[in-house]
């Protein structure tokens, strides 16, 4: 049986976060806590940014078996990210089927109660090559990139003052939402915008800041008053995040003018005798041609392969006062709830 969590599984979700799989990477190392905590304190789960944890209590082959899973909702989009899953795979205290069948079990859990609540999308970012794939692809999730994540152990110093900029960047504002659209779609492949919902035309601007929104500062280059290029940068708790639009289209010398400007916005946000010494982290996709490079100049070094996976749960964007009442009177034909509870401490 899998349900919503409560208070009476604490103790089953402390003997098993440790072997749990993390399945959104930025969150994790910009933000890690534990999906204990998580569950304890994530705001009601199908609105804003809100986490649903459940949890797998069954027997499977004559087995007493337990898991849980985490998704996050996206704010303001049609969208949940995968943030845990337990236990990890290839797991040694039980069978390798019997894992298997945890995890698709919790996978198609967590696309039905999404798809319950009008969300159209789930995601799941996993090592590249890793055992997670064969169980979604089974539970039906697709493929749609492969990324690097480069990691820098340590922001630059600015020598310039923060709210002082490069000729040609300026701060990025509502008004450039077109602009910022347009990057994504002329860089970006037509399979990864469909996975990504660009081409239902329900994503708006690049589909970046989907944790912590209100940690994110953007920088437009528009050198001849059109916006060529943007850097975004995104300032977290256990590290910072970088990530740069429109890179098939620049010269590695404007590649590095946005890789340095981006930097210096990381180390502007923090008053030099309060600074953190924290990493900063940079996506580049298999198609980012050049990127790479660039950021090796600067001191990254490659940290992790990762595959993105998508499942498109077929569901009809609705309002939220339509998905809520449909959900309700799904639950009582459904062996599995898909209404989520947690808990605040």
């Amino acid at each position: 049986m899998i349900r919503s969590f409560g208070l009476h599984d604490v103790f089953l979700m402390l003997s098993l976060q440790r072997s749990s799989a993390a399945l959104a990477i930025e969150n994790i190392l910009t933000h890690p806590r534990a999906p204990l905590w998580i569950a304890l304190t994530a705001p009601w789960p199908w609105a804003g940014i809100g986490v649903a944890t459940y949890v797998l209590r069954d027997t499977i082959e004559d087995m007493p078996v337990s898991g849980f899973s985490q998704l996050m909702k996206r704010a303001a989009r049609p969208e949940a990210d995968l943030l845990h899953l337990a236990p990890a795979l290839p797991t040694t205290s039980m069978d390798e089927a019997v894992g298997e069948a945890i995890w698709g079990r919790l996978l198609g859990h967590c696309a039905l109660a999404a798809g319950g609540h009008g969300l159209q999308r789930v995601y799941a970012s996993i090592t590249d090559g890793s055992p997670e794939e064969a169980c979604l692809r089974e539970a039906g999730f697709s493929l749609y990139t492969r990324e690097t994540i480069h990691r820098l152990a340590l922001a630059p110093e600015s020598r310039r003052e923060p709210d002082s900029r490069a000729a040609g960047f300026r701060p990025q504002g509502p008004q450039d939402s077109w602009a910022l659209q347009r990057l994504y779609t002329r860089g970006t492949p037509r399979l990864v915008q469909q996975a990504e919902g660009a081409v239902t035309g329900d994503v708006g601007s690049p589909p970046l800041s989907w944790w912590e929104p209100d940690r994110w500062r953007g920088i437009v280059w528009e050198p001849a008053g059109e916006a060529r290029a943007a850097v975004q940068v995104h300032i977290g708790r256990a590290g910072h995040w970088l990530r740069i639009w429109g890179t098939n289209m620049l010269a590695p010398r404007e590649l590095r003018a946005l890789v340095a400007e981006g930097l210096r916005v990381i180390s502007g946000s923090f008053p030099h005798r309060d600074r953190k010494a924290l990493p900063v982290y940079a996506t580049v996709r298999d198609y980012e041609i050049g990127l790479g490079s660039v950021l090796t100049g600067f001191g990254f070094a490659p940290y992790a392969s990762r595959a993105r996976f998508v499942r498109h749960t077929g569901a009809v964007r609705q309002p939220e006062t339509s998905v809520a009442r449909a959900g309700l009177e799904g639950s009582a034909h459904q062996e599995m709830p898909i209404r989520s509870q947690t808990w605040r401490t």
